[in-house]
């Protein structure tokens, strides 16, 4: 087996590729779909690959992160589970290696909770919570996007549509899964709305932590969160506290000069009241230039609480 890598290298671009999907299903054949895993939830951009990765770091187990980004990059797989005509059960079947590890995170299954949590009885939830316009300005930053459109078209569709992910410019126009919106801020924050709701109806069921309180202290917060979750917290992280799991955005911008006024108000009218009840403030009535990324109070005593 550790000759393997060697060998691939040796051979032409298409027999490599032979050699690659080869050892996919086999690691598929063999794998085993993990019984209680400790699955990770929240949006995209909400830090949910850091904290997914920590806690494995912290506890010495593997983890899959992001799933179905390997078996489903054109996203019909995912289209077909939100119209339900996909069965959840189908997709680990066919791709049980990706399901095999102790910590699952893909912020997919935020949108696909009840589907999960049907085929995981014994699974432990974690959901990441983040400040939405932090999150939209994140996905966007991803995304190289402006903030500040009234809508996406022309040269900027077309720089989305390249994109070898095509859940990326389903998930703007508001079909990953389906949402409402006038344009694409209106609908991330729907979408953000509907991860706050999955928490929100089924929290006695799913452990809690905000992304502001994790980077206030992340070894002690991972730590909290792995022995909250009957993790054995046994590794000293402190070294792997500050790696950039995904590529680092602007998280200092004035957000009234990344979105304008119009944008920024679309945000906090839909997503105010949620907002509001997880401590996230909104900006100043009317909205003025002091609207910045640094103002998000600490919200004391609810960092990795399931309440």
């Amino acid at each position: 087996m550790l000759l393997i890598p060697t060998v691939v290298k040796q051979l032409p671009p298409a027999s490599a590729e032979w050699v690659n999907r080869l050892k996919k299903a086999y690691k598929n054949k063999i794998a085993l779909i993990h019984p209680s895993p400790i699955i990770i939830l929240g949006h995209q951009k909400s830090g949910t690959t850091a904290i997914a990765a920590l806690l494995g770091q912290i506890s010495g187990l593997p983890v899959t992160i992001d799933p179905f980004h390997h078996i489903d990059l054109n996203a019909h797989l995912r289209q077909k589970l939100f119209k339900q005509e996909l069965a959840f059960d189908d997709v680990l079947q066919a791709h049980k290696f990706y399901f095999s590890t102790p910590i699952i995170k893909d912020p997919n299954f935020t949108f696909l909770y009840e589907d999960v949590s049907q085929r995981f009885p014994q699974a432990t939830f974690v959901q990441v919570m983040r400040d939405p316009r932090q999150m939209i300005r994140s996905v966007l930053n991803r995304l190289k996007l402006p903030g500040n459109l009234p809508a996406l078209e022309g040269n900027w569709c077309k720089q989305l549509q390249k994109m070898p992910a095509k859940g990326w410019s389903l998930m703007l126009a508001g079909d990953l899964p389906h949402v409402e919106g006038s344009n694409y801020i209106e609908r991330l924050a729907h979408r953000w709305n509907w991860a706050t709701d999955t928490y929100q109806v089924h929290r006695d069921k799913i452990n809690f932590i905000r992304y502001e309180d994790f980077v206030q202290d992340k070894a002690e917060s991972i730590r909290d969160l792995a022995q909250q979750v009957g993790l054995n917290p046994i590794h000293d992280i402190s070294a792997q506290v500050n790696i950039q799991y995904q590529p680092r955005g602007n998280y200092r911008v004035n957000w009234l000069e990344f979105f304008g006024k119009d944008n920024l108000q679309r945000i906090e009218t839909i997503c105010g009241t949620r907002m509001q009840s997880f401590g996230y403030h909104l900006s100043p009535s009317p909205i003025t230039s002091d609207a910045t990324s640094d103002k998000v109070p600490h919200f004391s005593g609810f960092a990795a609480a399931s309440v």
